[in-house]
Order: structure tokens, then sequence, then C-alpha cells
């Protein structure tokens, strides 16, 4: 009997051995993690596994659809660096998303977030690079995507901090995203370069003081936006003192370079009370540094609408203007425009509305053809 025990007990060791080395590369369809043999992805369970370790490196396979998941957890979630007033938006690396993610032209559809988080939502939450390595997430498209926050809300991503990239992703379909402040078909807020995508979407500013909404992105701080078109769709804000609003970004606060990009075929409705900076391209942009200001190059507006209240502030064809209410009074950034072109249509505004930039005081100069008609 005890021989037999003995036995029983050495092949239940040696199951539990063999579970216990089920590992990831059971969970993909193959690779190993690192950037030269990324995971690769080819089900919507194993998209769901990325959150499992945050560090590595993924490809999609195949096409993913998420009608699945009637809540999706975004990828990657905000957490404070620590209790120190200059960490308060800087995220924690052992919560964000921090390796890569590449779509390899593959598609994502049917993605529905709606998220308790009171900061970041989207496909990825937050993403990050860290002191030994960026991130990266593009080389996808997303199809047919419904999100919801409170802020920094994002199709693709809710925050992209420093040191990670976001390129060539597509937003294409039926798409409605909606939060307090930094709202953006591709990415909530950006403290990187966001670069060649598109985007068609409905996007919302909910309550009083919503804030930074546009096609790509909500807003950017110090980073740059190339080559992305904000392809159809609309912005609304319906609360009081809301503010910045465009077609591609509502405020790129700092961005060096807003180049190569469009915005076509889109509304923006602000139907509230003291609102401001609000743009056929950009709600707001400028530079702090008045050795380099910052370049809006090479962009075009087309078919877009602007729909304010009479007693909306700093209202253009092209941006809005180059200032923003800090401690109670205004503070001035400086930028140039060359090689631009802008279409469409103005409907009300009160001071500072004007068919290129509303307010042209922060503009060291300005070139751009044609403007929006004023009614």
């Amino acid at each position: 009997m005890f021989r037999r025990w003995s036995l029983i007990s050495l092949v239940t060791l040696l199951v539990l051995a063999m579970l216990s080395g089920v590992s990831a590369e059971t969970t993909f369809e193959g690779g190993s993690g690192t950037a030269e043999d990324p995971w690769q992805i080819a089900t919507a369970e194993q998209l769901d596994r990325v959150r499992d370790d945050l560090t590595a490196h993924y490809i999609l396979t195949a096409d993913i659809d998420l009608s699945g998941y009637e809540n999706w957890d975004p990828i990657g979630a905000f957490q404070s660096l620590s209790d120190a007033p200059e960490d308060a938006e800087v995220p924690h690396p052992d919560y964000a998303f921090t390796g890569t993610f590449k779509g390899d032209g593959h598609t994502i559809s049917n993605l529905t977030v709606a998220s308790a988080a009171p900061m970041g939502a989207g496909l990825f939450g937050c993403a990050s690079g860290t002191e030994r390595s960026e991130a990266y997430i593009g080389g996808f498209t997303l199809e047919n995507v419904n999100v919801t926050g409170g802020y920094l809300v994002g199709g693709a991503v809710g925050l992209q901090f420093m040191g990670c990239k976001v390129s060539d992703i597509t937003l294409t379909g039926k798409n409605s995203l909606a939060g307090m402040q930094g709202i953006g078909g591709i990415v909530g807020t950006g403290f990187d370069l966001i670069s060649d995508c598109s985007a068609t979407a409905d996007i919302t500013a909910v309550g009083d003081d919503g804030a930074c909404a546009g096609l790509i992105a909500g807003g950017t701080t110090m980073s740059s936006i190339e080559n992305c078109q904000a392809n159809g769709g609309s912005i609304t804000a319906e609360g009081n003192a809301t503010w910045g609003f465009g077609a591609l970004c509502g405020a790129p606060w700092g961005a060096p370079e807003i180049r190569n990009c469009t915005a076509s075929d889109t509304s923006i409705r602000v139907t509230g009370e003291d609102n401001r900076l609000v743009g056929g391209l950009l709600g707001f942009a400028g530079s702090y540094d008045p050795e380099n200001p910052a370049q809006i190059v090479g962009c075009k507006v087309e078919n877009v609408t602007l729909e304010v209240s009479a007693s909306t502030d700093s209202v253009g064809g092209l941006v809005g203007a180059g200032k923003e209410m800090m401690e109670g009074s205004d503070v001035m950034s400086s930028f140039v425009i060359s090689d631009c072109a802008v279409s469409g249509t103005i409907t009300g505004g009160g001071a500072h509305v004007d068919a290129v930039v509303g307010d042209p005081a922060c503009a060291v100069n300005i070139a751009c053809e044609g403007g929006m008609s004023i009614e």
C-alpha cells in the first residue's frame, strides 16, 4: 500500500510540476515577449492578457473583435509616482504600460469602455516610457469605439506619457468618446510625439469646465503632432466655462510643432456661457519660450464649422488663440503659422473672433491662405 501511494504521489507531483511550467508560451500564439521576439496576439482573450505583463513586447497577428467585453478594463492604469506635488501627474511605472504594442496593420473592433477610474480610459489607460526603455503603441486600426470616462479619455490610450510614442493608428467606423477634460479620438492627453494617425469620431466634453477635446488628441504637453488627419465627426461642449476645442487637438500646450496635419468635415459646437479657445484645427497653440515659438506648418482646415455662444472668447478658423488663464490672468505664448489654408464657417462668438486666428496677439507671423466666413 505504501508503495502504491508513493507512486500516486509521484505522479501527482509530476503533473503539478508540468502545470506550474505552463507559462505565457501557451497563453499567446508564439513569441517570448522580447523586442526581437514579441508575444503574438491572435484572440481577444490573448489581448486581455497583455495586462499581466505591462513591460513586455507584443504584436497582433490577427484582427480582434472585442464585442464580447461589455466593459473593457484599460490596459495600464494611472497611479501618481508619489505623494509629492511635483509627482501628481507623473505615472508610476509599476502600473502604466511600459512595453511596446505593434498592430502590424490589423484591426481591433467594438471596444467599449465605461471607466470608473478618475484618469485614463481607452484601449490602454496609461502608457509611459522608463529610464531604461521607450514604450510604443501603434500600427493598427480601431473600429467602432465607445469610450466614456473622467479625465484623459482616448480611443487608443488615455494618457500617453513621456517616452511613449504613438503612431500609425486609424480610428474609423462609428466612434463616440466622452469625458470631462482631455478627450481625444486617438490620445486623451499626450506628452510625446503623435504621428501618422487619422480619426473620425463624435466627442463630448461633459459638464461645466469641460476642456481640451480633439479628434486626434484632447491635449498635449510639450510634444508635437505630425502628419495626422481629423477626418470628420463632431465635438460638443454644452457646459459653462469650457475651453480648448479644435478638430485636430484642443490644446497642444507648448507643442514645438504641428506639422502637415489636416482637419475636414467636422463640426464643433460650444453652447454654454463664458467659454474660450475654439479653433478649426487647434483651440490653443503656442510655446512659452519666446526664442522658439511653436511652428504650425503645412496644415489645412476644410469644411469645418464652428458654432459657439455669444460669450465665447477667442474663436479662429485655424487657431483660437495662444493665451490661457492662469491664476486669474492671461498668460501669453507665441507661435508661427506658415503654408496653411483654411475654409469653413464660424457662427457666433464674442470677443476675438477671426477667420484664421481668433486673438492674433500671440502670432509672431501668419502665412495662411483663405479663412473661415463669419456669420
